[in-house]
Order: structure tokens, then C-alpha cells, then sequence
């Protein structure tokens, strides 16, 4: 692969950096660990002729989606990349320190110009959809086209995120179909994340298609593994080895993605029905996991952080800068960390960059003035913002309204309860009401988060790629509109921005000079501070539990899940 520095220059990893002093108070906990202690990955990387060949992997899952279009509003969940990447090509995969590599079953060389405008692949002509169409310059293009918004019939496509693709002016055949050049209006220094999964064109030209054709289901694949089976009644997606692959066989013979409730999974592994999952901090099952026989706990930095996001959307009780800025002061953010982490043992500061991991040169605390616990502020912020208090104790109002939130959760997660619970304890001091509501597990993001019927919840922002510019979908947009004509803001999820955020991180992407690039992306955090978007809670333990005979599969950090190596050790 020819790469320039701007390919590189978003994944530099160095030695592991220690975190700047946490915000706020907290105490102390009894782990002296610090996030430098803390390894990059650790999947028991295992070369694949000490593997057996076949069996099945079961994975635990906490979610059974319905829509495998990552690309629609509603397919961008971590579950859902976690299925479709075992069966949908990619153009790039990441190494440990977050390089991009062209991955050869597909790509077989990107090279970008000196200008950053022109990108070519090579494609492997061996590559095919399991229709037996051979994938060509053409389904790149109908991907770029769609996804970048560029068709007369853009608003019919629900598209979550253009970022990249919507530079891409022009997608042409090279010297033949299996040469595709992309001409950017404007440089993507990010490039390499573009095309992390492929789609069909056929599935990409017609909206309907688009739209529906990948609710519970995938009508094409092209990856070790393919003919993918529902199973609405028992919740699993299986994913069974492709036998016309083209590349590496795949060790097992299939893997099942079993979803249970977030509590149900340590019991469930405990009683070997399945055969690893992602344990994160859940006490319980850490307590009862961490010393059985057979079973091992993964110990690295995982690519997420947990937040606490609030709905600003236009008209809503938090469209306010100072009553976000206010609830911020108002919740000790270590306090929630350390109830969070002490249970799986893990280091409790709460530091947290949105767009920088701790395995990352540039990682630094950006929230000085902004993410302090500090309750005599936030009093007055609300003060100055209208909301007035007759009395202690009492809610505040404002013109008759009462300052009351609507705290959204999933069920069946004891820490996402415990958080809500402080912030309704601590937020109550200030004059602030929260009403707590649980709801079921598979309807949070679809009928919840992703239209907008909440006002504050916590949640994690994960990433599949080493590049800051990947979280902007997250807080830019809006990305057009849909077919009535209202504002689509994407994978947005806090329904506003500000241009001095949309431009940042537009001028970030283009940057192609590593130290320039890592400046814009603490800038931007900072913004995202002073405006309490994604409010950082901690970076996320990169840990699962998994059967200790299960290789190359585990906490990733900043590298690509290479599906055909998972197996089981000989």
C-alpha cells in the first residue's frame, strides 16, 4: 500500500501516555493501576496453524438488532458492525498501533496522490458477492454516490453519516473493472476509513433496498463467513463459514451471536452457553468469572468511552448551553466512575478524550472549567439561565416550567441504573428533577435515543477505526433532510452543533501534518466541552470474558477483528 503521512498521521501510538489528573472529586479506589499500566490489545494472539479447524464460537451479544445497514440511521450500533464485518468486504484493516492496511482479500493497493484529491484502488479481481457477481469499481462508486448524498434522490436513502464520502466528486473506472479512482473536492486525510464495510451496488442505487432490505437480514455477502440466519423466536445471528471464499478459510465452522439481557450474560457464560462476551464492568459477573476454571478476563484499552449525553435539540429543556454546562458541574463525574469501575477493578479516573484514546500520542484532559464537580456553580449558571428556586430542595422553574429531565435507560444493566441514580441524587441538590425511565433493552436506541424522545441518558461512543475524524458523525451535521423536509441530523444524537464544530473538524480531516492534526482534535474536544456534548464519564475497560481455548478474538484496542483466524487452540 503506498500511504502518505495523512493515512498514518490519525493513529500515531507511542508509549502509553499517562492520563492527566482526574476532574472533580471521587476519592480514592484501591487500584493504583493508571491507564499508562494498561496494555494496547489482548485477543491471545495465536498463529493459525496451532488452531484447530472447525466449531463454533458462540458471542454473547447485549442487543439483537433489526437493521444490518450500517450506513442507515438505525445500523449505526457496534453489534451490528461486529455481525456485518464478518461477511461484508472492507477496504482497510488496523494493526495494535492503529495503522491502516489494505486488506488484500479485497484491495490489493490504495495509493493516494500527493494532492490528497485522487485515490486509487486496486481491487482483487478473485473478489465476489456470494450471488456470484464480481465486485467492481461500480459498487464502490454506488456506494460513494449514495452515501455521500449525491444522488437527484438523496433524501429517500436514511443515511446516518457522509463524512468522506460526501468529498468524493467524482468515481470513475481505472483501466479496468477492477480499478477504481475516487477524485475528492477536498483532501480526506482519513481515507483508509472509508468503505470499512462494502455494500452491493444493487443495495446501495434503490432507497427502498437500502432502506429495508437489511432488516434482519442480508440478502448479499462476500466474507469468510456468509448465508447468515435469523432467528427472531431465540434472539441469535449465525454466520456460517463461506465454503467459495477466496482467502484464508475461516477456522470455525460458524459463529452465533446470542443476545441476552446486559445482567443475564455472566450467568449464561458461567453455565457454558457461550463462549465469550463483552463483561465491561459488570461487578457480578466479573465476581463470579474472574476465577473460574477455563475462563480468562481480558485486560486492555478498548477504542470507547462512556458518556453522558443530553438532547439539546431545538426547543428542547436542555437547548440551553448554561443548563448543560450547569448539570455537568452538578454530577461528580468520579464519584459515577469509581461505583462504575472499583467492581471489575479497574483504574477509576474518569479522564476521558473523546477523539484521542490513552494509547494515542496527543491523549490529554481537555475539561479544565467545564467537567469540575462543583455545585455552587452550576447553581448559578442556572440562576443566570432563568431557572430560579424558592427554596432548597425544591425544583426550579422557569416561566411556569418546571426543570425536570427525562432520564432514559436500557434495562437489564445494574450500572446504567446505579449512574442514573447519582445523577438523580446529586442533580436533585440543584434544584433539578430527573425522572428515571427504564425501557426495554432493544427499543433504547430505536425508539428512544436515535428519534430524540429522551433528554439525558449514558451510553458508549465506540470506535472501529483509529481516526479522530470518526466521531463526526457524533456532533456535526445535520446531514440534509428526509423526504417531509424536516432536519435530519444523522448519527447526532444531541440534535445540535455550532459551526466553529462543523469546521474544525472538516479543516481536522484535511490535515495531512500528524502534530497539526492531533492540536485540531484536543481543540475540538474542548468545544465539545464548553458545549456538554458526549460528557465523558471514563474510557472503557477493554474487558471480556472468554473461554481460555478461544484465540484471536478478545479486547482489539485500536485493531481489526480478523474473523477467518478466531478459533479454538489445538
Amino acid at each position: 500500500m503506498t500511504v502518505r503521512r495523512a493515512a498514518k498521521l490519525a493513529a500515531p501510538v507511542l508509549a502509553l501516555a499517562l492520563a492527566a489528573a482526574a476532574c472533580g472529586g471521587g476519592g480514592d479506589s484501591g487500584n493504583d493501576e493508571t491507564l499508562a499500566d494498561i496494555p494496547a490489545s489482548d485477543i491471545n494472539a495465536t498463529d493459525r496453524a496451532d488452531l484447530k479447524e472447525g466449531g463454533t464460537f458462540h458471542w454473547g451479544i447485549n442487543e439483537f438488532p433489526t437493521q444490518y445497514q450500517r450506513f442507515h440511521t438505525q445500523g449505526n450500533l457496534g453489534n451490528v458492525e461486529r455481525i456485518a464485518s464478518a461477511v461484508l468486504p472492507r477496504a482497510h484493516y488496523y494493526d495494535d498501533a492503529g495503522d491502516p492496511h489494505p486488506d488484500e482479500n479485497y484491495v490489493k493497493k490504495s495509493e493516494i496522490s500527493d494532492d490528497g484529491k485522487t485515490l486509487t484502488f486496486e481491487l482483487n479481481p478473485d473478489a465476489t458477492w456470494s450471488n456470484g457477481e464480481p465486485i467492481t469499481w461500480e459498487d464502490y462508486a454506488a456506494q460513494a454516490e449514495t452515501i455521500g448524498g449525491h444522488r437527484k434522490n438523496a433524501a429517500k436513502f436514511k443515511i446516518g453519516d457522509a463524512t468522506g464520502y460526501d468529498r468524493i466528486e467524482k468515481t470513475e473506472k481505472g483501466k479496468d473493472k477492477f480499478e477504481v479512482v475516487f477524485t475528492f473536492s477536498t483532501p480526506f486525510g482519513e481515507w483508509p476509513r472509508l468503505f470499512d464495510n462494502l455494500y452491493p451496488k444493487e443495495y446501495m442505487e434503490d432507497p427502498k433496498k437500502f432502506n429495508e432490505a437489511y432488516e434482519h437480514d442480508f440478502p448479499v455477502t462476500a466474507g469468510p463467513f456468509g448465508d447468515v440466519e435469523f432467528d427472531k423466536t431465540k434472539e441469535t445471528v449465525t454466520v456460517n463459514k463461506d465454503e467459495d471464499w477466496w482467502g484464508e478459510p475461516a477456522m470455525l465452522d460458524s459463529i452465533v451471536f446470542h443476545h441476552y439481557a446486559n445482567d443475564a450474560l455472566g450467568g449464561v457464560m458461567d453455565n457454558g452457553e457461550i463462549d465469550g462476551f463483552y463483561l465491561g464492568y459488570d461487578a457480578a459477573a466479573y465476581d463470579r468469572l474472574k476465577d473460574k476454571d477455563g475462563i480468562r478476563i481480558t485486560h486492555a484499552i478498548d477504542n470507547a468511552y462512556r458518556h453522558l449525553t443530553m438532547n439539546g435539540g431545538k426547543g428542547r429543556i436542555l437547548e440551553d448551553t448554561k443548563v448543560r454546562n450547569a448539570i455537568v458541574h452538578g454530577i461528580d463525574r468520579a464519584q459515577m466512575a469509581k461505583a462504575t469501575l472499583d467492581g471489575v477493578e479497574w483504574t477509576t479516573d474518569p479522564t476521558a478524550n473523546r477523539l484521542i484514546r490513552s494509547t494515542q500520542t496527543g491523549f490529554q484532559d481537555n475539561s479544565e472549567g467545564y467537567g469540575e464537580y462543583d455545585p455552587e456553580k452550576a447553581a448559578e449558571l442556572l440562576d443566570e439561565a432563568g431557572w430560579t428556586q424558592d427554596a432548597d430542595g425544591e425544583t426550579r422553574t422557569k416561566d411556569g416550567e418546571k426543570l425536570e429531565l427525562h432520564w432514559v435507560i436500557p434495562s437489564g444493566l445494574q450500572n446504567t441504573a446505579d449512574e442514573a441514580e447519582i445523577a438523580k441524587g446529586q442533580l436533585q441538590e440543584i434544584g433539578i428533577k430527573v425522572d428515571v425511565d427504564t425501557v426495554p433493552n432493544n427499543a433504547f436506541f430505536e425508539d428512544y435515543i436515535v428519534p430524540g424522545n429522551y433528554d439525558a441518558t449514558t451510553f458508549v461512543y465506540s470506535s472501529i477505526n483509529p481516526y479522530a475524524g470518526y466521531s463526526q458523525e457524533n456532533f456535526a451535521g445535520p446531514v440534509g433532510k428526509d423526504d417531509e423536509g424536516n432536519v435530519n441530523w444523522g448519527n447526532n444524537l444531541h440534535f445540535f452543533t455550532t459551526d466553529e464544530i462543523r469546521d474544525s473538524f472538516e479543516k481536522m480531516t484535511q490535515e495531512t501534518d500528524p502534530e497539526k492534526y492531533t492540536e485540531l482534535a484536543n481543540k475540538i474536544d474542548r468545544m465539545l466541552w464548553e458545549q456538554s456534548m458526549a460528557v465523558p464519564l471514563f474510557q472503557r475497560p477493554g474487558t471480556y470474558a472468554v473461554k481460555e481455548d478461544i484465540a484471536n478474538w478478545g479486547a482489539n484496542g485500536l485493531g481489526s477483528i480478523h474473523y477467518e483466524d478466531i478459533g479454538f487452540v489445538k
